[in-house]
Formats: C-alpha cells, structure tokens, sequence
C-alpha cells in the first residue's frame, strides 16, 4: 500500500498553499490529522471533480445549512494528505483509508461481505 504524504494547508497567515488550489478539478481521498498528535481526524473524497473545494470546506463553518453539517478543523494545526484517484475509486479510496486509519470523526465504514 502506498504511504501518504502530510503537509500543512496554509501558510503562516492562515492563506491556503498553492497545492490545495492545486487540487482543484481533481478527484481522490484526503485525510486530514491533527500535527501535535498525528492522530488521523478525518477521512473524506471527492469523486466530482472538486478536490480542492471538499478539502477546504472542513476549514470553513456553513452557517446558512444546518442539514449539511461538517466537521470544522483549525487549519494551523492539522496537516492533510491527498490520495489522487480516478472519479469511480475515490468513494472506494476513502472506505479503505477509513478502515485502515480508524478517523476519529468518521462514522464506521461496514466491510463488504461477498454473499
């Protein structure tokens, strides 16, 4: 399995880094974790083209959606690593990090079971 590299999301005065903006009409798996720690907080995809936009909406409060709750992440002390994958494995990219990383603001992921 491949290892994931983690590097911060912002600079010093809290501006997103060029290879977020970077991830942008992309497809894959993110998981972001806490840099003090290193324990894994969250697992997430996009398979809609927008990397970029999903990643960064978990350091940004929705406000005006109450049904369309996210976890919210202090981008200074959380680090995130990016799996690129085709739009058709990103959902599978993202079960597999889940089982593999144990986050702890996802919900569980059941293992499928051939019948």
């Amino acid at each position: 399995m491949r290892d994931l590299f983690y590097r911060p999301v912002c600079d010093r005065r809290g501006e997103f880094l060029p290879w977020v903006n970077a991830l942008a009409n992309r497809s894959g798996a993110y998981v972001i974790r806490a840099q003090s720690s290193r324990r894994t907080l969250y697992v997430g995809e996009s398979h809609t083209g927008n990397l970029a936009k999903t990643v960064k909406r978990h350091f940004y409060p929705w406000r005006d959606d109450p049904e369309h709750r996210h976890n919210v992440y202090d981008r200074r002390t959380v680090e995130v690593a990016i799996r690129l994958t085709p739009p058709t494995t990103a959902v599978g990219a993202q079960d597999n990090l889940i089982r593999r990383l144990d986050p702890r603001d996802n919900e569980l992921v059941p293992v499928e079971r051939p019948f």
